[in-house]
């Protein structure tokens, strides 16, 4: 019987709720402890990690799916107590960022390595902890997919066929090949989720319809992050995400489209270098996305399809 698996144990699909599929609490590039920024802020970044979860459950969200990964800010007791706290269902993930954010420890293991590790995460628990990661995630930088990313996203998909998990993806650039590696490993297009298919840098709506026809999900994952404010290459207005999820909705992917925000509540590292990161929260998917879709003539049914009914077939382990 398929479930979510979550940072304090498994639940049921039907108690997700309103899902944020694609998040972070922390994220920081590998090095990011040794900042001394880092040193002086543990209890304010505790505190912004607890009052960001409490502001998306005021909003309705219920289930929040963190895809930080290995070596990039992930912390396994931290979830656990915020969980706790907050009685957010949270949802961690084993798998990588792209090739320049993954630690040179693992870029020289071979592709059984980093399938077993992706299994021994999701199926006896992450790290030296029993918590067990909920999901898979790999991607690739801007300018191609290298050797090394290609194999992770091989090792992901036959760990996903071991294990039932679902993958994730990072990078849009390259995301109907990212589709096609997974695809070629003989993974059920129902468990991979194609990511950041509304990056405004590489919007592309042909593209999109052709991963669609695939069969897999489609990832409308940088909501509130807007070009007003944020310098980021993703950045474009919500009121165009709204429109290129009306298009899909329109060219009858309805079914396989989900919406999330992508944000990152602290940014390890970066207080000086990139202060615009977590100007949003998860809440503000809810608060500020939610009334463009309305906006586009996208109705509660809808809404709720995005939110809660393709989230509850896309996430649990199968």
């Amino acid at each position: 019987m398929a479930y979510v698996q979550t940072i304090t144990g498994r639940i049921d699909p039907d108690q997700m709720g309103i899902t944020a599929m694609h998040e972070h609490l922390l994220w920081g590039p590998p090095g990011w402890e040794y900042d001394p920024e880092w040193f002086h802020s543990v209890p304010k970044i505790v505190e912004k990690c607890y009052t960001d979860l409490l502001d998306f459950k005021a909003e309705g969200g219920l289930t929040f799916v963190d895809v930080s990964g290995l070596g990039l800010g992930r912390d396994i007791e931290l979830y656990r107590m915020l969980a706790s706290a907050t009685g957010v269902n949270l949802v961690a993930c084993t798998g990588y960022w792209a090739q320049r954010g993954i630690l040179s420890y693992f870029q020289v293991k071979d592709i059984d390595y980093h399938e077993e590790l992706f299994v021994k995460e999701i199926t006896q628990g992450m790290g030296t902890t029993n918590a067990k990661a909920g999901i898979i995630k790999v991607g690739h930088w801007r300018t191609g997919i290298t050797k090394f990313e290609e194999m992770t996203f091989r090792a992901a998909a036959r760990a996903a066929k071991k294990t039932g998990a679902a993958v994730t993806t990072h990078g849009v650039e390259f995301s109907y090949e990212h589709c096609q590696i997974l695809l070629s490993e003989g993974l059920d297009p129902e468990r991979i989720i194609i990511g950041h298919l509304d990056s405004a840098h590489a919007i592309d709506l042909e593209r999109d319809k052709r991963i669609g026809k695939c069969g897999v999900w489609l990832g409308y994952d940088h909501c509130t992050t807007c070009k007003t404010w944020s310098p980021m290459h993703y950045a474009c207005s919500d009121e165009e995400r709204a429109d290129l999820v009306k298009y899909m909705v329109d060219a009858g992917f309805e079914n396989q489209i989900i919406v999330s925000a992508d944000v990152n509540s602290i940014a390890l590292g970066w207080g000086r270098s990139a202060p615009y990161i977590g100007r949003t929260l998860a809440g503000d998917l809810l608060r500020s996305f939610v009334p463009k879709l309305y906006r586009v003539l996208l109705g509660d049914d809808l809404v709720h399809k995005f939110l809660v009914e393709n989230p509850r077939k896309a996430l649990p382990i199968q």
